[in-house]
């Protein structure tokens, strides 16, 4: 099977009732009922399908005698994204939101973020620091439950309001708590998929889940079997980064200490198959994220006792696993690579070392080879204060958010990247981490 396919163009071209259905273009459709076609930068391509918005009253008052026909007339639409990147809870705003990257403002309006230990296991630094755009919304870890007594929250937040859309169940390996965290989210095939980590489990075997929600049905399902040590469950780790390759969902585990170099990566077809396959099983210890580029999955790690951090390659082809980069942090536990994302038809990725301390942006155009493309230094911070968030895209912009790792300080920053140009700081705050683009009609 071949790459995913990505049809952001699907729908542009409109419906075509000439052609037999087998010979319509990419962009061509033979029905499309209730959709219209969004351009959507933010979500890695030129446009997708969105419904529309519903019908609405086009006058206000009578027209003076019987409508005897009408016809369709395209009207321009017009939408808005706006960056909303998370802060701390602690901090007195929970949102800091902008429309173009440079001018930045507090907000109150979403739901509150889940505080830092809601949501962080038991190493505290796979904290969830995710959020995830989806249609017109975007979701996150919530903070309505009582910690280590209650379900977990799940807040899906629309513009102007916020609902819980859903609380994550114990596991069967959770010795009757609640889970530790939410480690990672990914929207595909019209779901929302979460890396969970949960108590129980002994490392290198710590528990965890993966499951899917359906926003329409509101119905939260577990994929495949469970993480952990017991009985049916695969060990090796738990759920940390997840990835959509090759029609599979793709899951790198976290070993939960620098001792085991692990690095087990499996798949399965979600809604489909029970049980996770092992595609490798030998990666330098943790998976810390995994990303689709030029047809081939990528994986980055976290570094073990004599190797630094390190990213690996997939062959579509051979399915083998190849080192593309070392970093040069090769105490335990001290480097890490994440995220990984494609911008600009570059793959990049973020070396952090945690003891020196440094932060390096890495960029490479074919996978293999990588150069640094922005040092991260005390000019930009106190960068022994910081730890790599989220990437996203906003109007042909990459942005990058680094988490402050002291709750109430204001050390935190986004970083911006202009198309084949360079970086420049756009604001500082308390950031956890999270960084979304929420995508609006205005008109």
């Amino acid at each position: 099977m071949g790459d995913t396919v990505r049809n952001y163009a699907f729908g542009i071209d409109g419906v075509n009732l000439v052609k037999d259905p087998l010979k319509l273009g990419l962009s061509e459709a033979t029905q499309l009922q209730n959709a219209e076609v969004v351009p959507d930068e933010a979500r890695g391509g030129t446009a997708a399908l969105m419904m529309r918005g519903g019908l609405a009253a086009l006058n206000g008052s009578a027209l003076a005698g019987s409508v005897t026909g009408i016809f369709g007339w395209p009207l321009k639409t017009t939408f808005t994204r706006t960056l909303y990147a998370a802060l701390q809870s602690a901090d007195a705003d929970l949102f800091r939101t902008s429309t173009n990257g440079s001018t930045w403002a507090s907000t109150s309006t979403p739901a509150l973020l889940a505080v830092n230990t809601k949501y962080a296991d038991e190493a505290n630094e796979r904290a969830a620091r995710r959020m995830v755009s989806f249609r017109s919304f975007v979701l996150y870890a919530g903070d309505g439950y009582t910690q280590d007594t209650d379900d977990p929250i799940i807040t899906l937040y629309d513009g102007s309001a916020s609902v819980t859309v859903a609380s994550i169940k114990f596991g069967p390996s959770s010795n009757a708590s609640p889970p530790f965290a939410i480690t990672d989210m990914l929207t595909a095939n019209g779901k929302v998929y979460f890396a969970i980590h949960d108590p129980g489990g002994t490392a290198p075997n710590i528990s965890g889940r993966v499951l899917s929600l359906d926003l329409d049905s509101g119905k939260i399902s577990q994929i495949a079997n469970s993480f952990g040590g017991g009985t049916g469950e695969v060990a090796g780790g738990a759920p940390s980064a997840l990835a959509f390759y090759n029609g599979q969902l793709w899951v790198g585990l976290n070993t939960g200490n620098t001792t085991n170099a692990i690095g087990k990566i499996v798949r399965c077809y979600p809604d489909v198959d029970t049980t996770w396959t092992s595609d490798v099983a030998n990666l330098v210890q943790s998976i810390s994220s995994l990303g689709v580029f030029k047809g081939n999955l990528f994986a980055g790690t976290y570094s073990s006792v004599s190797t630094g951090a390190q990213i690996y390659e997939r062959s579509a082809t051979a399915g083998t696993w190849t080192s593309r980069f070392t970093s040069g942090g090769g105490a335990a536990g001290n480097g890490h690579i994440k995220p990984l994302f494609v911008f600009e038809g570059s793959l990049y990725a973020v070396e952090y070392h945690a003891t020196t301390p440094i932060i390096h942006v890495k960029s490479s155009s074919d996978g293999t080879t990588w150069a640094t493309d922005r040092d991260l230094d005390g000019s930009d911070s106190a960068v022994a204060d910081n730890f790599p968030g989220q990437m996203v895209i906003l109007s042909s912009k990459l942005y990058l958010v680094m988490r402050s790792t002291t709750v109430s300080a204001t050390n935190g920053f986004v970083m911006e990247r202009t198309a084949g140009g360079t970086w420049t700081k756009r604001d500082t705050d308390n950031f956890s981490g999270p960084i979304s683009v929420l995508v609006q009609r205005t008109a």
